[in-house]
């Protein structure tokens, strides 16, 4: 397999989240529970004012949550791709916490940059999503933020490949569907047989099943990006470093 193509790149990002899923998804899920149930008993007994506040200040905290805990992903793959034998969680956690305003901002300011470049007939705002779409990684990975993010990653796009990037992106969103699509048909099958006993318990399998199933594509996903990121600024190192350079000197 020739190195860097988009099979490459999926087979390490596969073998990482097969290797690392604990890592990966044990604290997430806990957290994604802890919440609901929260959510639940607050509004246990009906609804009020006070109790939607809350459930609000619960949302933002799971919000800063996944912000973090995607910094920490981004941190941890980085790591591996160095060679690193073992994840330090904590050490992660922080890392994405200590990046959390920086990647908020560069993915809003992203997003609002594709949406007004969308009002000029679609193609415009598919071409600026292409080319700002390692903004957020330079935002975890080198702690630039904003519009310098932008910069930077349509630099790198640029000196990868624009057609080499959105076809990675089409390939993988392609196997990716077909493979959720392949999973929650066997979920359904367990399921039914499950629920030929009860027709409840069938359908808490099935449920349960899409959501580890959709929870490992997103991993997944978010691990390819960033390893396609990190491939990325290894080819044009010299170049990128030099614009960073440039980005830092005129502040």
């Amino acid at each position: 397999m020739q190195q860097n193509t988009t099979d490459f790149i999926a087979k390490m990002a596969w073998e990482t989240t097969k290797t690392h899923w604990k890592d990966f998804m044990i604290l997430p899920t806990a957290v994604g529970a802890m919440v609901c149930l929260l959510m639940c008993l607050v509004f246990l007994g009906g609804a009020s004012p006070a109790k939607s506040f809350i459930a609000f200040l619960l949302y933002i905290a799971w919000i800063v949550f996944l912000v973090a805990f995607a910094g920490a992903l981004a941190k941890w793959c980085s790591d591996l791709y160095n060679g690193a034998k073992k994840l330090d969680i904590q050490e992660g956690l922080r890392y994405g916490l200590s990046r959390f305003w920086g990647t908020l901002g560069t993915s809003l300011l992203t997003a609002i940059k594709i949406v007004l470049w969308s009002l000029l007939l679609v193609i415009p705002g598919l071409y600026k999503a292409v080319m700002y779409s390692k903004s957020t990684r330079v935002s975890q990975l080198e702690k630039i933020s904003g519009g310098d993010a932008n910069r930077i990653s349509q630099k790198m796009i640029s000196s990868a490949g624009f057609m080499r990037t959105l076809g990675n992106y089409c390939a993988i969103s392609l196997v990716s569907t077909l493979f959720f699509y392949l999973f929650a048909l066997a979920a359904a099958l367990v399921s039914g047989g499950f629920g030929l006993a009860s027709e409840t318990l069938g359908g808490i399998v099935f449920i349960l099943a899409l959501v580890v199933g959709g929870m490992v594509l997103n991993i997944f996903i978010l691990v390819y990006g960033t390893y396609e990121y990190l491939i990325y600024r290894d080819e044009n190192k010299a170049e990128l470093t030099a614009l960073m350079k440039t980005l830092a000197s005129m502040k």
